[in-house]
C-alpha cells in the first residue's frame, strides 16, 4: 500500500465528472471520479467551511466516537471493470475491522479524523498517472 492524500477536486473537461485527485508518497497521481454530493462533502471540509448541520460525513464519524470505535486508515484497494473499491479500518478495543466502502466516502472521513489514506499497488499500475499527463491535456481515464 501506498500511502497518499486529497490534492485537490476538479471536472474532467471530457466528460463534466468531478474528479478527486490523490497524490501519493511516489509522486503519481490518482484519479478518481466521484458524485457531485461526495465531492461537495470533501470540497467542504478542505475549505474549512463550518455547516450548520452536520454532513453525513460527520456524522458517521460521530457515532463511531460515541460507539468508541477509531478510525484508523482508509484504503483504495481494487480497481474492476472501471469502479473504484475503498476499504474503511476501524479499531474498537484493540480489534481491527473492515469495511467496504466507496472511495469517496473513504475519502471524506479521512480528510475528517486526519487518518492515512493508503492505495493499493496495483490500483496505482491500473490507473495512476504522472504529474506530466495531467499538464499535457490527456484524459487520465482513457
Amino acid at each position: 500500500m501506498v500511502p497518499a492524500k486529497v490534492e485537490t477536486l476538479g471536472l474532467d473537461p471530457t466528460t463534466g465528472n468531478v474528479v478527486v485527485l490523490l497524490k501519493t508518497e511516489t509522486g503519481a497521481f490518482l484519479p478518481i471520479v466521484i458524485g457531485p454530493l461526495e465531492a461537495q462533502h470533501i470540497m467542504v471540509h478542505l475549505q474549512g467551511e463550518t455547516p450548520s448541520r452536520p454532513l453525513t460525513p460527520d456524522l458517521f464519524l460521530s457515532v463511531l466516537e460515541i460507539l468508541g470505535v477509531r478510525l484508523v486508515r482508509v484504503e483504495v484497494v481494487e480497481l474492476k471493470d472501471g469502479v473504484f473499491f475503498g476499504r474503511l479500518v476501524l479499531e474498537q478495543r484493540g480489534l481491527e475491522y473492515e469495511v467496504d466502502a466507496r472511495p469517496s466516502d473513504c475519502l471524506a472521513l479521512a480528510i475528517r479524523a486526519q487518518v492515512p489514506i493508503l492505495v493499493a499497488e496495483s490500483v496505482l499500475s491500473d490507473a495512476g498517472v504522472d504529474e506530466s499527463s495531467l499538464h499535457s491535456g490527456e484524459n487520465p481515464q482513457a
